[in-house]
């Protein structure tokens, strides 16, 4: 991927009067970390839009200013909640040649073969790794391929997935990520009432050895 480039500038309007800043088509972002004094600035709304899409949140990109880049990764994206548009970004600076960890998201494709058995079904247990990287080799997503999982004992290991060159699992190898799981299906008769569980059990007990409500007991 090439590197992506957000040019900002120094933001001089703060507080409440950011409404108007975002009226012209600029989005308030903020720069910090460690070795720099935090910078508040303000950038080109579409242009922040491709480069969030692009990125997501373990890529990294340069936003330059005034001559000044500054090697950041997103680390919080604010969003109007009703119309989900963009209000602010915080980009945290870090070391090209510091390794750090990371969510990195999955995404699964393909069909699991033994998802076609009566019952079966595809359950995703984990939807993200941990990983271990330069922020350059950091991957933004990762794939995982379910067309893996043939049979019903099937599953698919953190360590199963491949990474790329320099990049190190930090997830436990053996956590669960994907496998195949039935669902319990009970054969009822029309209008028959199930009860399932140790309460079902008890409630069964109950109605062999306890008289109905108005019925005479033995003896009587």
């Amino acid at each position: 991927m090439d590197e992506i480039v957000i040019e900002a500038q120094p933001r001089t309007t703060l507080g409440k009067k950011v409404r108007a800043l975002r009226r012209t088509g600029a989005t308030p972002i903020h720069v910090y970390g460690r070795d720099m004094e935090p910078a508040s600035l303000q950038a080109d709304t579409h242009a922040v839009v491709q480069a969030l899409n692009e990125v997501g949140f373990t890529t990294p990109l340069t936003v330059k200013v005034n001559g000044d880049a500054h090697f950041v990764i997103v680390r919080e994206v604010q969003r109007h909640p009703v119309s989900d548009l963009l209000l602010h970004v915080d980009f945290m600076a870090v070391s090209r040649t510091e390794r750090r960890e990371a969510s990195v998201p999955l995404h699964f494709e393909g069909e699991p073969p033994a998802a076609r058995e009566e019952g079966a079904m595809l359950s995703e247990d984990l939807h993200e790794l941990v990983l271990e990287a330069l922020p350059t080799d950091m991957p933004a997503a990762l794939t995982v391929d379910v067309g893996m999982l043939a049979d019903a004992d099937s599953v698919i290991h953190a360590s199963d997935i491949a990474l790329p060159p320099g990049v190190t699992l930090v997830t436990e190898p053996d956590a669960l990520v994907a496998r195949i799981v039935f669902r319990r299906i009970a054969e009822e008769a029309p209008g028959a009432e199930v009860v399932e569980g140790e309460e079902g059990a008890a409630e069964a007990e109950g109605a062999e050895g306890t008289p109905a409500e108005g019925a005479p007991s033995e003896g009587a």
